[in-house]
């Protein structure tokens, strides 16, 4: 084949490859590609994840090892692993040597959504945490344990109350609705934690950090960071505190060890920012 520039192919700043859980994957890509700058191209393999039993996670385990060589055949920069239940489905300490080993075979930058997640955490300085998940009421002691697993406290949690099979279903109002209510019963929180880059919560879980919820205290939103910004880097982190917006996804802007090539979203200027809503109440 002949050979290409990279400002001839779409994915010419960089081709994110990442391994979605669910078997029908929706609103992922759709809110990826809102996100991201032009010339910043996802691809996507979507798991076996359905009703999210032992079975299918261990299908989507070894899925996820196949399409991971198969990105890095198909030249992608940087290998994403998504879904923190399969990514720990063998154990934490698996879940680390997996990375190092496929690094190590493939030559290209691998990170998952739990070390995506855990570096969310840790550079936004999250300590007290309120956790929305979109899944049935039942999984929310689960979800809200990995919030713990990245070393915070969980003040309180709650869920939407959907199928898995029916993410694509929850109205996009739906982190706001959570993420105020939650605010409203635990003032002392610090950060809000939308975990599922599977559901419509990056558009909106940025929409509340816009808004700034707390403004005496600068909440910080890390969904839209951990989910959908930092599968684009594989370990972006932003926070919303006041005017500033942090990016660790370009090393000439923000010192940090990625790859100069990768483009950095951060910071913006004021002329560049969503467009202003009408001022509301707090919650």
């Amino acid at each position: 084949m002949p050979e290409s520039s990279p400002s001839d192919i779409y994915g010419g700043r960089a081709r994110i490859g990442y391994t979605s859980p669910p078997l029908t994957t929706e609103v992922f890509p759709y809110e990826f590609y809102r996100i991201v700058p032009d010339g910043v191209t996802l691809v996507v393999t979507s798991l076996a994840i359905v009703v999210r039993s032992k079975d299918e996670v261990d299908r989507s385990y070894d899925i996820s090892l196949r399409a991971a060589r198969e990105m890095a055949a198909a030249g992608c920069d940087i290998v994403v692993l998504g879904g923190v239940p399969i990514n720990l489905s063998r154990g934490a300490a698996n879940a680390d040597q997996i990375v190092r080993d496929l690094e190590a075979e493939l030559k290209v930058k691998v990170s998952t959504s739990t070390s995506a997640q855990a570096a969310a955490a840790k550079a936004l300085g999250c300590k007290k945490v309120v956790v929305c998940q979109p899944y049935e009421k039942s999984e929310t002691e689960r979800i809200a344990g990995y919030a713990t697993h990245f070393g915070c406290e969980v003040l309180g949690a709650t869920g939407w109350g959907a199928a898995f099979n029916q993410i694509g279903r929850i109205p996009r109002h739906a982190a706001i609705d959570m993420g105020r209510e939650l605010m409203r019963k635990h003032p002392d929180a610090d950060s809000i934690f939308f975990p599922s880059r599977s559901t419509c919560w990056s558009a909106n879980s940025a929409s509340i950090a816009w808004r700034r919820t707390r403004p005496s205290s600068g909440t910080r939103c890390a969904a839209a960071v951990s989910r959908i910004a930092s599968t684009a880097s594989a370990a972006c982190s932003a926070s919303f505190d006041g005017e500033e917006q942090r990016c660790h996804r370009d090393g000439p802007r923000c010192g940090c060890s990625r790859p100069a090539r990768l483009p950095c979203v951060a910071p913006q200027s004021r002329s560049s920012r969503p467009p202003s809503r009408p001022r509301q109440s707090r919650f």
